[in-house]
């Protein structure tokens, strides 16, 4: 019997971080190639992909990967692990993802916001204006860390999620 390759989603549905390039095929896998010498650094298993063209994407920072997903899910994956907590992980499979019910249709994008930040600052700035009445403050904003994620699904509904890390007080 012929095994056909999957079919990958690739020029179209490729994206770039640095050196690296991420690669989704219709066998529910996302593949992260180093353009340096052209090698496969790892596999991330997890979502559905049978027959849609979906794309991963990095976050800003490069730390996390996220699809949209046939089943309705958004799935995450961290790029880096510390492989000595695990006692038989494969350094080029990961298989360790977080999913989130993120529509009531298939997921066909889901991106990181480049620059979380601004968007940070834009609401910090509404929540002030609400509870300030015209005071005449000015404010500037302090950066913030977390991310931003966008989705849309097939039916044309879009949502964003903010993650945004609280900062600690002392």
């Amino acid at each position: 019997m012929i095994r056909r390759p999957p079919r990958s989603t690739l020029f179209p549905y490729t994206t770039l971080f640095r050196s690296k390039i991420l690669v989704t095929s219709n066998d529910s896998r996302v593949r992260l190639y180093d353009l340096r010498d052209l090698s496969l650094s790892c596999k991330y298993k997890g979502y559905v992909n049978l027959s849609s063209q979906i794309r991963a994407s990095f976050s800003h920072d490069g730390k996390y990967i996220v699809t949209g997903s046939e089943n309705q899910y958004i799935y995450l994956w961290k790029t880096h692990h510390d492989y000595a907590k695990f006692s038989s992980a494969r350094k080029d499979r990961n298989d360790y993802w977080e999913s989130i019910k993120a529509h009531n249709a298939v997921v066909t994008a889901a991106v990181f916001a480049p620059n979380p930040n601004l968007i940070f600052c834009q609401m910090d700035q509404n929540n002030l204006a609400q509870n300030v009445n015209d005071a005449g403050q000015t404010t500037s904003c302090a950066p913030t860390e977390g991310y931003v994620l966008v989705t849309a699904d097939f039916s044309g509904s879009v949502k964003v999620f903010v993650n945004k890390t609280k900062t600690v007080r002392v």
